[in-house]
């Protein structure tokens, strides 16, 4: 009684071996990758904080006691309802708040609102938009002066 043997071709066996090999490498380089990953996040962060005490810093929209006061007695109520205080910068942040009937613009977070010319209010133009018409703003304003209202 004869046997059959299967013959298996010996590229098969490579491939299978070639397949289970790179399997193992991208296993063994994940796991050795992760920690290194992981480990810098502190100096990041570290760094982020560096940056933020080096960088300018947007001045504050009220700088002085009098201004304060200002914006208290325009209240209603005459308060103003502090929201944070940033220890890092050592700023207090006040937290104002409006019906939304009372603000018509579309506005979404991050908006800034002004006056427009006519009276309304209205979403202020940031980037590039908000520096072209701060100029023609300045314009006008130099026009005014100089040729009167």
């Amino acid at each position: 009684m004869r046997r059959s043997i299967r013959f298996v071709p010996r590229w098969a066996t490579q491939f299978v071996v070639g397949i289970v090999v790179v399997l193992l490498v991208i296993g063994v380089a994940a796991a050795l990758v992760g920690p290194v990953v992981r480990g810098p996040t502190a100096f990041f962060d570290e760094l982020g904080r560096t940056i933020t005490r080096v960088a300018p810093q947007p001045q504050a929209d009220i700088q002085t006691d009098e201004q304060l006061r200002a914006v208290i007695k325009a209240m209603p109520e005459g308060r103003l309802r502090v929201g944070s205080i940033i220890e890092e910068q050592n700023r207090v942040v006040f937290t104002i708040t409006a019906d939304r009937a009372s603000v018509r613009a579309a506005v979404r977070p991050g908006d800034e609102l002004r006056i427009a010319r006519d009276g309304t209010v209205e979403i202020a133009p940031t980037g590039i938009p908000a520096v072209i018409d701060s100029l023609e703003r300045a314009l006008e304003d130099l026009k005014k002066r100089f040729f009167g209202p």
